[in-house]
């Protein structure tokens, strides 16, 4: 067996649309000691061999596969968290801004280079598994190495004003827990919850257009930790980590539809339709049923008349799917709860999973009360 491949991955799904190449690529990844799925000829066979296979842990993709590009089983596999890459004789110029960091193996195809792929998928696949922000989770080592040295952990207090209105933002924070609000003011003083950020993203949205300066109040919400960057750094680490800052973007563009959905919920939706819409949302964020919240915080979020959110969560409490108790939201039925929102709750969860490559809920997760 070749040392660069000593400890392989398991199971290969091979994505190659040409025969003699892809057979003789297998060939020799089973003499390297890997399970083979596949080889796949097309998008399709590929996303079937996905879909229907117990454990896929590598994958190796040809980028054209009979006048069709391989994204849509790229995005497939970056949902579940199977690290890949590019064989091809394609530059990068052709991917997308979301793979613009994966490994690339040129064509005509060598096989050591193979191996320090498959090597340097399974390093990255470790490296993964060690950030608990979702952003820094999805970079390459690489990418990981360049920003380590400027983040520092932080504790996140609950009441705490991370960025003021109309200030100069200051920092970037990658949530690791716990949640944030982007709460907008107007100018008589009125407030409202417009937007939350978790472990799926980040603080400072607007920076990579070059604006320094924030419209809302972020707030925390619900206490927690983050790694902590300032302006200066994250914009010259952005400059070398092509992953980072397509990542970066994405968020901020998912942050804005998620706005936008809340201000329909806000016009168009119940207090009670739109209270189980927010406890989902921070149910996506956490790793628990149980959520600490008071009515008079609630109120504050929603807009509300603190009389308004306790008659809501009464309605909630008696249709058996939460339980309420002092400083506690307890969530008892997730499936009632989204039915309750009535659609209010979904296309945002759904975009960012589009335009992230993966799920702001984490597979499996553990969810105790």
């Amino acid at each position: 067996m070749n040392s660069a491949c000593d400890e392989p991955a398991r199971v290969a799904l091979v994505v190659e649309d040409d025969y003699v190449l892809a057979s003789d690529l297998a060939s020799k990844l089973s003499d390297a000691g890997m399970k083979i799925v596949g080889p796949a000829p097309n998008v399709q066979r590929a996303l079937d061999y996905i879909h229907g296979s117990a454990q896929i842990d590598v994958a190796v993709l040809d980028i054209n596969l009979g006048g069709t590009m391989v994204f849509p089983v790229a995005d497939a596999l970056t949902k579940r968290n199977i690290p890949f890459f590019f064989a091809t004789g394609y530059s990068r110029d052709v991917v997308p801004p979301r793979f613009a960091d994966r490994i690339f193996v040129e064509k005509p195809l060598e096989m050591r280079e193979v191996y320090d792929a498959l090597s340097d998928c399974r390093n990255r696949e470790m490296s993964s598994g060690e950030q608990k922000n979702l952003v820094l989770s999805a970079l390459s080592p690489r990418e990981i190495e360049l920003i380590t040295p400027h983040l520092k952990p932080v504790r996140l207090v609950q009441g705490e004003i991370l960025e003021k209105q109309f200030c100069e933002t200051s920092a970037v924070r990658f949530i690791e827990s716990g949640v944030v609000s982007l709460v907008a003011v107007s100018l008589e003083g009125s407030q409202v919850e417009t937007g939350l950020i978790g472990r799926e993203g980040i603080t400072g949205s607007g920076l990579l257009e070059g604006d320094w300066l924030t419209p809302y109040n972020l707030i925390v919400q619900i206490e927690g930790s983050a790694q902590r960057i300032d302006v200066d750094s994250f914009l010259r680490v952005t400059r070398k980590a092509p992953q980072l800052r397509s990542l970066s973007s994405s968020f901020a563009r998912s942050l804005g539809i998620q706005i936008g959905y809340t201000a329909l919920a806000n016009g168009r939706y119940s207090i009670e339709q739109r209270l189980a819409r927010w406890l989902l949302m921070l149910s996506d964020r956490v790793d628990s049923h149980v959520l600490n919240l008071t009515h008079q915080y609630m109120s504050f979020m929603l807009g509300v008349r603190r009389s308004g959110v306790t008659g809501a969560l009464h309605v909630l409490e008696g249709e058996k799917l939460i339980r309420s108790v002092r400083g506690k939201v307890i969530i008892v039925d997730r499936d009632g709860l989204i039915l309750k929102a009535h659609g209010s709750y979904g296309i945002p969860e759904g975009e960012y999973q589009r335009l992230m490559g993966f799920s702001l809920r984490i597979p499996g997760e553990r969810r105790n009360e």
